[in-house]
């Protein structure tokens, strides 16, 4: 069994997600089943469970993956190295982002740095908080912005660099109700847009709104903040959102910022890296700009 072939399984067993392994390959999700398929089929053996929302790993597939981890691990390092000390090749910065980061903050700084790291590749990876976190823990990227609040390890620096202000935004037609100073507690009846519930930010939001004896059933979910102001300007209901995100459409008049008597606590983008990654060039480079940037 070659290299490649392993360090498609071990990439897969580490994420149990076939789909998000090819991504970070840079390939179809039926190559990667394919190279999981040839592989179960040399070793006669089943490595993996298969369910809708990833796979694990069977008895025989996790004695696979403990055997070949130390190995795939100490290769990727030095291929690390190799790629560093190469001043003529392209060098691949792998970034997550939540999509509040990105839309808030990264998007708009990535044309500068292209110009200014013209030897490099940048790889973005949305996800949500939890997943790049142990994407930066695993390894599998280089550092990733999500957002706060989060739980980190001690393997784990962050940094908090670009404060982001949350509002409730409402439908253009809904001005004449929710005309003047509006208290939370009124809004119960109102249709709401929320993340889902395993979302960093609708647990945010689901602390703000219980702290005032509020638990709201949203009529809509949705696994992405992007989605978020197009459903309120659909006319579907009330949502939260930075604020730097509903300014065009605020302007526009295809919502509105609801005068609120409850401050909504702020939030921070904050970037996360492993801490024996945080000097490695040329991230740190990167790092250092962004940040710098904010």
């Amino acid at each position: 069994m070659n290299y490649s072939y392993l360090k498609v399984f071990y990439l897969v067993a580490t994420l149990q997600n076939i789909s998000k392994a090819a991504t970070i390959l840079n390939v179809t999700q039926p190559a990667v089943s394919r190279i999981i398929s040839s592989i179960e089929k040399e070793y006669n053996t089943k490595l993996f469970n298969r369910y809708k929302s990833g796979v694990s790993l069977t008895q025989e597939g996790l004695n696979l993956f403990n055997k070949i981890k130390g190995p795939i691990q100490e290769l990727e390092r030095i291929e690390r190295e190799i790629n560093s000390n190469d001043s003529l090749s392209k060098k691949i910065i792998h970034i997550g982002a939540t999509s509040t980061s990105l839309l808030c903050y990264l998007l708009p700084q990535l044309d500068k740095m292209k110009l200014k790291y013209q030897n490099m590749i940048f790889k973005i990876y949305t996800d949500s908080s939890l997943n790049l976190m142990n994407l930066v823990k695993k390894g599998l990227i280089d550092f990733a912005f999500i957002t706060t609040p989060f739980t980190t390890t001690e393997d784990i620096e962050s940094y908090n660099f670009y404060q982001l202000e949350d509002i409730l935004v409402a439908p253009a037609s809904y001005r004449q109700s929710l005309s003047g100073k509006i208290s939370i507690k009124s809004l119960f009846n109102y249709p709401f847009i929320l993340l889902n519930k395993n979302m960093q930010f609708r647990q945010h939001i689901d602390n703000y709104l219980l702290s005032y004896g509020i638990n709201i059933n949203p009529t809509y979910e949705t696994d992405s903040s992007s989605v978020l102001l197009p459903f309120v300007e659909h006319n579907c209901g009330l949502t939260f959102i930075p604020k730097i995100m509903a300014t065009e459409s605020i302007e526009q008049g295809k919502c509105f910022q609801v005068n609120l008597d409850e401050k909504i606590p702020s939030r921070f983008i904050s970037l996360i890296i492993k801490k024996e990654r945080k000097n490695y060039y040329p991230t740190s480079d990167v790092i250092n700009d962004l940040i710098n940037k904010s």
